[in-house]
């Protein structure tokens, strides 16, 4: 229950940063490098300051075959998600990243978690829930293709993170290392690519609040897959996240279809809801 909680708290504050990220960069008040290293910053500060609290940072160097890995693929992660919130709907971006959970109970499987029947029938009716969006146009496909790598290559981002954070390293160790190198990554991308320094982006308010709802978004949705299973974790994460989308898409970037886009979130809910059983 406390993994639901907190997955769910991370997706609808993580749409308050995603929700200014896409109106400044749309607008060109700033660039996906820099949104990148505002929100990088934000979460390293955080969970520095929450290991310094619980003195529980353990890092094992026996974690770095896989946490290799996993940091090359959070670089490809983090940038296809910059991209995916500047061009995609807020809606569209929402429902796509739901690929991920049918991938990610596979995943379970092979880690050794038990998938159960209720939850077979959630991803069938998820499914039938995209052929149903496709068949009647219901989501605008304009950058598309940036929300369809997030969501499978998050499966394979959240599988090592969890394998991490249970045979090696403890939550803030991992996820400060990994930061750190986001962060050093969007840092040289906003100097040398798009010119411009991303510490004088910190003297305004709006990309202060950016970052610091992205930070205790990363805090909520990191727990959520440390207390639990992480595909049911993940369902309740998008399940929140549909309906946030849904709805700072129609109230600030005047989405259209917002009726249809509810019926079938409800029957997308439905099929998430039972995948935790």
């Amino acid at each position: 229950m406390i993994s639901v909680l907190f997955a769910s708290l991370a997706s609808f504050i993580d749409e308050v940063s995603s929700s200014i990220i896409k109106f400044e960069t749309v607008h060109k008040k700033e660039t996906v490098y820099t949104a990148g290293f505002i929100n990088t910053l934000f979460g390293i500060l955080v969970f520095l300051a929450i290991a310094a609290f619980r003195n529980s940072f353990v890092f094992s160097l026996a974690s770095l075959p896989t946490f290799a890995i996993k940091a090359v693929l959070e670089i490809f992660q983090a940038q296809a998600s910059m991209l995916a919130i500047m061009k995609t709907d807020r809606s569209t971006y929402a429902f796509v990243r739901n690929i991920t959970i049918p991938l990610l109970l596979a995943t379970d499987l092979l880690l050794g978690f038990t998938v159960s029947s209720g939850q077979w029938i959630g991803i069938t009716l998820i499914f039938a829930t995209f052929f149903f969006i496709i068949l009647f146009h219901i989501l605008n496909t304009k950058g598309i293709g940036y929300s369809l790598f997030t969501a499978v290559n998050a499966v394979a981002t959240i599988s090592l993170f969890k394998y991490n954070i249970t045979h090696f390293n403890s939550v803030e160790a991992e996820q400060i290392i990994t930061l750190l190198i986001l962060l050093f990554y969007f840092f040289l991308a906003a100097r040398f690519l798009a010119r411009e320094n991303p510490l004088s982006f910190l003297r305004r308010r709006t990309f202060l609040g950016q970052g610091f709802a992205h930070s205790i978004a990363s805090i909520f949705g990191s727990f959520a897959i440390a207390f639990g299973n992480p595909g049911i974790a993940t369902a309740a994460g998008r399940a929140s996240s549909v309906l946030a989308g849904i709805i700072s898409g129609h109230n600030y970037f005047q989405e259209k279809k917002f009726g249809a886009k509810i019926i079938v979130s409800a029957a997308l809910i439905a099929g998430l809801a039972l995948l935790t059983r």
